[in-house]
């Protein structure tokens, strides 16, 4: 696990998360699920491709008829056209391929550069995104930022440092050597989450919102209409973000909302390592003391002769274990070492 600190002198050169690229079967299905549950508007439409926004940008999502479901690309927007010599150098360095264009018309950006990063994953660095002259209309919720997507790869140690060390993204936190955070220009606590896995996925993206009142409409919205809600309400501990996730589940991934999704400071932050548990996913799942009125107190029966004493078959002493119950959470936290994020989230839920 590699990290690199506030204090690398390396520019940075992505400013921000800028959209992804996304296949559909069919594109009025797509359209449709990401108008009515994810709230964001059509920028345009242009043959097999339409445009989805939920800002003055042009488009976070750019939708694909006829290419697989799924994602197919993750775009991230350079500091400045600098950016690209850099990236080509770096790219170059490491043995990497990459492709460089720019179509306005047909891509709503001015020049681009693509690559498979170690994880097996199409990137793209984008400069001059078309913007729009009018924001969306208020949708129900309001949009603050297309924040930051994740995603889950096998070669984690290679594919974490690459992005440290190649497009210069910073470590905000990590969960043991199992996720890694990192922010780019713009300094929210994260652009980029990588997760170390079995088997490369796509995980997640994350759209930020005004207030906690927006995260639980589209909670509510989506379960009225019967879609699956993969991880309910809950506040993660690297950031500090409070967020609903439901599932799209045609493609695969997962949506959150979020609010609460700090900037941090590149000179005074250091990367803190949290331990591989459920209170980490979500602060909230941090077991409780054990509080009760001491014995004989008043409005608490005396405990019957003995009850709890070692092989009465009474309630077990305090401090013992019944074979048969369930682990605890930090049990269960413990257990999950070794395993992926999927599978912490599991025991997260289950405990």
């Amino acid at each position: 696990m590699t990290t690199t600190t506030g204090a690398d002198p390396r520019p940075d050169i992505v400013n921000r998360f800028g959209y992804l690229s996304v296949g559909v079967n069919n594109l009025d299905e797509g359209c449709e699920f990401y108008s009515r549950f994810v709230r964001l508007e059509q920028t345009e439409r242009v043959g097999d491709t339409a445009f989805m926004t939920g800002g003055l940008e042009h488009h976070w999502i750019r939708l694909e008829e006829g290419s697989g479901q799924g994602l197919k690309r993750i775009g991230y927007e350079v500091t400045d056209e600098s950016s690209f010599a850099l990236a080509r150098t770096r790219l170059r360095e490491w043995g990497i391929d990459f492709t460089e264009g720019g179509d306005p018309k047909k891509d709503r950006v001015a020049r681009w550069l693509r690559f498979v990063d170690p994880g097996g994953f199409e990137i793209e660095l984008f400069s001059g995104m078309w913007e729009r002259g009018v924001a969306p209309v208020n949708s129900g919720v309001t949009l603050e930022k297309f924040l930051h997507a994740g995603w889950e790869v096998t070669d984690w140690d290679t594919t974490t440092r690459f992005y440290q060390e190649v497009l210069g993204f910073k470590a905000s936190d990590w969960i043991g050597d199992m996720a890694g955070f990192f922010r780019a220009g713009d300094r929210y606590h994260h652009s980029l989450v990588l997760i170390r896995a079995q088997q490369p996925s796509f995980n997640h993206f994350c759209i930020q919102v005004e207030s906690i009142d927006d995260v639980m409409r589209f909670r509510h919205n989506a379960a009225r209409h019967g879609v699956e809600i993969r991880d309910d309400i809950l506040r993660h501990a690297p950031s500090g973000s409070i967020g609903v996730y439901i599932k799209d589940a045609a493609r695969g991934f997962a949506i959150e909302y979020c609010v609460g999704h700090p900037q941090v400071d590149d000179a005074t932050h250091r990367p803190r390592t949290l331990p591989l548990a459920p209170e980490t996913v979500d602060v909230w799942r941090a077991p409780l003391p054990d509080i009760r009125p001491p014995a004989g107190a008043p409005g608490r029966p005396a405990a019957a002769p003995g009850a709890g004493a070692p092989g009465s078959g009474g309630v077990p002493a305090a401090g013992s274990v019944s074979a048969d119950a369930p682990p605890s959470p930090s049990a269960a936290g413990s257990a999950a070492q070794g395993r992926d994020i999927a599978a912490l989230l599991e025991t997260a839920d289950s405990s």
